[in-house]
């Protein structure tokens, strides 16, 4: 046996040809060579070995070539031009074969190098002498490209690592049950090395912060079991010479046995009707004449006989013969480790001795040890002359918590506690550390004596429930589905077995220095319990003891095993104890520690890793919203699990560090100490089916809290004091707190809400858990009354806004994880299409999906990617409703000419790309202005830019913001904005512009048309600026450290744009001409030749045209002519054709002809020269624009912390000044 791994890196892997690669993991966790070295030499600790090969592209011909050459320092000498790669082998030894002392890999004259962690028990012939590595070596070196065909002969368990030198490739595989464990790493973005290891470093775990991971998730998940197959990869350099690639392909097993027993189909699982009652009529028979069933019974114990010969022949290696225990057996006194033991006796030499290891967690009272003594005691009684050793290894409560995170390591990637219980058990066996009793004339004269098993190979009897009906689940398998259901729950179990066992298993074990091996895993062992009916494997009907496992009894019978054969089976015999005990002990109960033995609990959680499990996690009923959620279980949960640590700290305050600071300077201390208090109410605000409600339920479930959910509905009453009297009770929800506590106007909204102001002050500060905690939500954050928003009282303000599109997906998951999806439906994909979708919107979406679904079949509710289209059309973003918005179906293919004015720089890009905006410390453009003549599609392109970055599209007739009331224009365009920012990625887009952003003061205009213009454009400024959203964020904060924070962020307008088309470019107020607001001016101009071209070509593609259309010739025939009336020649060409002939079905020149005489050009020379002029002044003008008094410009200093902040809101005037003595050090 050995340890084996291999590091790849500075090649960049292709796994596009696995049939189905595995979902790539995301930690990077650290380790070192040497870790992997550590543990490999824990498996192997006879030798520990180590080869390096450098993979060096070859510039100096074409095409470029890759070199391969053995990494020396001579190697490493050489000027390296271009990066290479690197393939670094290590192989540890445990020796069982060969009469030389060998160190892996092995590397022969050739250069091939091998690493093998297996045993060759048959198909590669070996003599007593051979090692099987060395042999194997020399048979693929031979083998040139039929590494696969070598490899599918060898019967016995094996890993292996082979660098092939002839090809240039590295073959790796395990065989098709996975009775030896590779670990594999796949590349990621975040560590793009390719590793693969018997087993994972434990500085890797210890490293990822072991049982206390901070948020729950695995850090295990950086290995993988690789799964079973031969693999190989294959290096080539890239067409640049810069990168090298990995090409990672599956291949096929050459032998069919193979393929019979991984597919796993039995041919007699149903019994025929005469057997059934033959079965019923000779029961009795059957259970005292071993005739009757001694034809399969004595073939599976000739075969299982065998396998324990092969896996247990003693070869002659090179450290001489030694008077030492060969063999050990992992022994619990069932049935498969006694039938192991019995048939060891039969291959073993007499004069050896036997090592039976028996773990116990609660000294001789264990059940495990109690059936062990037993066992020994039959297994005396049918071999006398055999030195039984019954090696009794006792652990406590303590051992267990020092040796966690070895196992942890060693288990890794499994990480459930049924696996750290099962995986502490067999190590603890492996280790062989136990105590035996000295065997005496007289029983009462015996001592216990301290025993060490030297053993190096442990039989273990994995693989016997799994194929012969052993697990309670089997039994109820058959009472639900019969024979047909039992079948399959084998055939699953088999097909997984090294997924979920063999890997850990093997770990485990040989981390100890010793080989496990698994008898009942053989090659023949499966394929004759496969052979035989299904009724003789097991017969459920009977119980436990006697049906169960019914043809290993048989087998135990016919070895004189009779007691064992009538032992009933017992749920995870080996290590049962450990999940008892160490379950109870870290769960505080005998229903968690149950549930932890089962496999239902992962030991990676945080440190109320039991609360989350067996209390509902407020994640799996909402998706998103994190912020909200945190300040909620702030508020909800720590007061209550932490009063303690409360009274003892204090609470954590908004101010950081530095602000308290100057605070002391100042002599606030005693503002300071009476803040040290838990909050006592929360204010949410966000539109309607944001999931406000549905946020304070799922937290309040969580923690069992109880919820007293109060509504306008419920509290409003017609007599005076009877609405007083509701609110007098503990209070926990106020839904919808704008209608129940408006601004003060009438007497019962006066009455109620001084009420609510007396209760909520009367609830006094304290450190220890609040006596009544308010949570209440809004959609209208400015109608509540501001007497409820000031500190005490509603102490935190959180936002819950529009969901984005990672938390769309969560929220996407959680409808859909009880619906059955087309492998054609991603979710990511809808979720990126569902801009300014909210969560009740999505859940509509997924009803209306649903809905589709069953019109379409109702026996196969299976959603496909049309369904959740048509809901699509059905179901559109609540917080648009009400606006003209969507996602324009104009493409840019739509757009004729107009190459260099395509917009995907200034709109798609920022969306698209935002990541590369951030990284280069780029800000999106804010604003677009596009300009020139009419009918130049500057709206075409506006809307295809808005198609191309799937933004929502928000037009604005600049006629619907004027209005004859006062302000209601201003509030269209604030509300328009507000939603635009909550729809983002969003566009909107302003079509004639100049009516709405018309200079001010301008002579001749009317007063009152001048009055409304500038308030709409006062609006507009102040909504592209930002202002008020900047004020009003940083008032609901109330934390200076995160001031400079929030300029930043208020400045930006991250997925958000505004397009403004005019033709009166002249006429757009100055203020808006500038960067910042409209960044990027661009001019539209009339086509050329070559535009018009295109444009004529865009509006004939569905018209059938004559031969005698020359659209050239018409496109130089149409100077002047825009792109509207261009679409109206081809418009007017065709209608032509219909007046000459209602049954035309083509046009032909003429029409173009006639339609040209009645269509003239609007523009002018004159005209295209003014639109002209003022793009040339435009780039002309270099002189930096003035900034308004009053805004803040997005190019404000906040660098060198030296800031100064023009700020125009009294409230935040204290603010500032701490801010200002904060980031001025001198």
């Amino acid at each position: 046996m050995c340890g084996i791994a291999v590091i790849v890196c500075g090649v960049r892997i292709e796994l596009s040809t696995l049939s189905s690669p595995s979902e790539p993991p995301f930690e990077r966790l650290q380790f070192s060579v040497e870790d992997v070295k550590s543990a490999l030499s824990q498996r192997g600790p006879d030798s520990v070995g180590e080869k390096k090969i450098l993979l060096q592209p070859t510039c100096a011909q074409e095409p470029v070539t890759l070199s391969f050459f053995e990494a020396t320092e001579e190697a490493y000498k050489l000027e390296n031009t271009t990066t290479s790669g690197e393939l670094h082998f290590i192989g540890s030894t445990l020796q069982l074969r060969g009469t030389t002392p060998i160190i892996q890999p092995l590397v022969d004259s050739s250069g091939n190098i091998l690493a093998y962690n297996g045993e060759v028990f048959g198909g590669i012939e070996l003599t007593s002498y051979d090692n099987d590595t060395e042999v194997l070596l020399k048979s693929l070196a031979k083998a040139n490209s039929l590494v696969p065909d070598v490899l599918s002969m060898i019967k016995g368990p094996w890993a292996i690592i082979y660098w092939q030198e002839s090809s240039r490739t590295l073959w790796f595989g395990k065989d098709a049950f996975g009775r030896r464990s590779l670990l594999v790493h796949w590349p990621t973005v975040e560590d793009p090395r390719f590793l693969l290891s018997s087993v994972s470093p434990a500085s890797s775990v210890a490293n990822g912060s072991g049982l206390d991971s901070e948020n729950g998730d695995s850090i295990h998940r950086f290995w993988e079991e690789l799964p079973c197959g031969v693999y190989s990869m294959s290096f080539r350099v890239s067409e640049s010479g810069v990168c090298i690639h990995g090409e990672v392909t599956k291949h096929e097993w050459r032998n069919n046995m193979w393929k019979e027993l991984i597919e796993w189909e039995r041919n007699l699982v149903l019994p025929r009707p005469e057997e059934d009652l033959s079965m019923s009529s000779i029961q009795e028979e059957k259970d005292n004449a071993i005739s009757t069933f001694s034809g399969f019974a004595q073939t599976v114990l000739v075969v299982l006989k065998e396998s324990v010969r092969r896996q247990t022949s003693l070869h002659s290696i090179f450290q001489g013969e030694k008077e030492v225990v060969p063999v050990a057996v992992l022994f619990s006194g069932g049935l498969d480790s006694m039938i192991l033991a019995a048939l060891l006796d039969q291959c073993l030499d007499p004069k050896y001795e036997v090592d039976l290891l028996n773990v116990s967690f609660d000294g001789p009272n264990a059940p495990d040890r109690i059936s062990a003594k037993a066992g020994i005691k039959e297994l005396k009684q049918i071999a006398p002359l055999r030195r039984w050793k019954l090696v009794e290894i006792d652990a406590d409560l303590a051992k267990l918590t020092i040796e966690t995170k070895r196992v942890m390591s060693l288990i890794n990637p499994a990480d459930t506690y049924m696996d750290l219980n099962i995986g502490t058990a067999l190590w603890l066996a492996a280790r062989g550390d136990g105590w035996i009793h000295e065997e005496s004339d007289n029983q009462e004269d015996s001592q216990r004596i301290r025993y060490k098993s030297n053993a190096r190979i442990l039989l273990v009897g994995a693989g016997a429930d799994e194929q012969c009906a052993g697990y309670g689940r089997h039994r109820t398998k058959y009472r639900n589905g019969s024979w047909g259901a039992l079948d399959k729950e084998m055939k699953l179990d088999m097909q997984r077995i090294w997924k979920r066992n063999l890997g850990r298993d093997d770990r485990c074990i040989a981390d100890n220095g010793k080989e496990g091996r698994f008898p009942f895993l053989d090659e023949d062992v499966i394929k004759t319990l496969l052979d035989i009916p299904l009724w003789e494997i097991a017969d459920l009907e009977k119980p436990s003891g006697t049906g169960d496992k019914k043809i290993l009894r048989q087998v135990a019978k016919l070895l004189g095993l009779h007691e064992v054969a009538k032992m009933p089976k017992r749920a995870i015999q080996f290590g049962s104890r450990i999940a008892r005990e160490s379950n109870r002990k870290n769960f505080g109960s005998n229903r968690a520690a149950n549930q932890a033995s089962a496999g239902s609990l992962r030991f990676n959680a945080p440190r109320d890793h039991w609360l989350r499990e067996h209390h509902r996690r407020a994640e799996s009923e909402i998706g998103g919203n994190e912020r909200a959620l945190q300040a909620l279980r702030e508020l909800i949960i720590f007061p209550f699990r932490y009063p303690l640590e409360a009274r003892t700290l204090g609470l954590k305050v908004n101010f950081n560090t530095c602000a308290w600071a100057s605070l002391f300077r100042f002599h606030f201390s005693v503002f300071f100490f009476s803040s040290l208090q838990w909050s006592r109410g929360l204010l949410l605000y966000g539109p309607p089916g944001t999931g406000k409600t549905s946020l304070v339920r799922a937290v309040v479930q969580e923690c069992n809290a109880q919820l007293i959910v109060l509504s306008p509905h419920s509290v409003h009453r017609v007599h005076a004091g009877e609405s007083e009297k509701t609110t007098s009770h503990l209070l926990f929800f106020i839904d919808e707190i704008d209608v129940l506590c408006p601004r003060r106007r009438g007497e019962q909204d006066v009455r109620i809400a001084s009420q609510l102001f007396t209760l909520v002050d009367s609830n006094k500060p304290s450190s220890s858990a609040p006596r009544v905690v308010v949570v209440a939500s809004t959609n209208r954050v400015d109608a509540i009354d501001p007497a409820l928003r000031r500190a005490g009282r509603f102490d935190t303000l959180v936002e819950v806004s529009t969901p984005n599109e990672e938390d769309r997906f969560k929220i996407l998951q959680l409808y859909t994880k009880k619906l059955s999806l087309d492998p054609s439906v991603d979710l990511q994909a809808v979720a990126t299409s569902c801009n300014g979708y909210v969560g009740a919107d999505l859940e509509a979406l997924c009803r209306e999906a649903t809905i589709s679904a069953s019109k379409r079949s109702v026996d196969s509710l299976i959603l496909t990617l049309q369904d959740f289209k048509i809901a699509k059309s059905v179901v559109g973003p609540s917080i648009t409703r009400g606006i003209a918005v969507e996602i324009p179906k104009v493409t840019w293919d739509d757009v004729g000419g107009l190459k260099d004015l395509k917009l995907q720089q200034a709109v798609e890009w920022p969306i698209k790309h935002s990541a590369a905006f951030t990284k280069m410390g780029i800000s999106p453009m804010r604003g677009i202005l596009l300009h020139g003549p009419p009918g130049c599609s500057k709206t075409t392109l506006a809307k295809a830019a808005a198609n191309a970055a799937q933004a929502s599209f928000f037009s604005l007739s600049c006629a619907e913001l004027f209005s004859m009331y006062v302000g209601e224009g201003e509030a269209l365009l604030r509300n328009t904005f507000q939603r635009a920012r909550l729809a983002a990625p969003s566009i909107i887009f302003f079509d004639e512009a100049d009516v709405v952003a018309c200079k001010r003061g301008e002579e001749g205009s009317s007063s009152n048309s001048s009055t409304v213009g500038e308030r709409l454009l006062s609006t507009l400024l102040t909504e592209m600026d930002g202002l008020e959203e900047a004020k009003v964020y940083i008032i609901n904060e109330q934390e200076l450290h995160r001031f400079y924070k929030m300029v930043l962020i208020s400045f930006c307008f991250e997925g958000m744009l505004v397009l403004a088309a005019t033709n009166r470019p002249y006429a757009i107020d100055a203020a808006l001409m500038r960067p910042g607001r409209f960044d990027l001016v661009m001019y539209v101009p009339p086509p050329d030749v070559e535009a018009r071209l295109e444009i004529l070509q865009v509006h004939t593609r569905n018209m059938r045209l004559g031969e005698d259309v020359d659209l050239r010739r018409i496109a130089e025939e149409t100077e002047l002519f825009t792109g509207a009336e261009l679409e109206g020649l081809c418009r007017e060409s065709g209608t032509v054709s219909l007046r000459e002939d209602i049954a035309a079905t083509a046009v032909f020149n003429r029409h173009f002809l006639i339609a040209k005489k009645s269509l003239k050009p609007a523009l002018t020379v004159e005209e295209v020269e003014a639109y002209s002029s003022f793009r040339k002044l435009k780039r002309s003008d270099s002189k930096p624009v003035p900034v308004e008094k009053g805004n803040v410009s997005s190019s404000s200093s906040v660098f060198g912390f030296r800031v100064v902040v023009e700020v125009w809101c009294i409230e935040l005037s204290v603010a500032c000044y701490w801010w200002k003595l904060l980031l001025k050090p001198d």
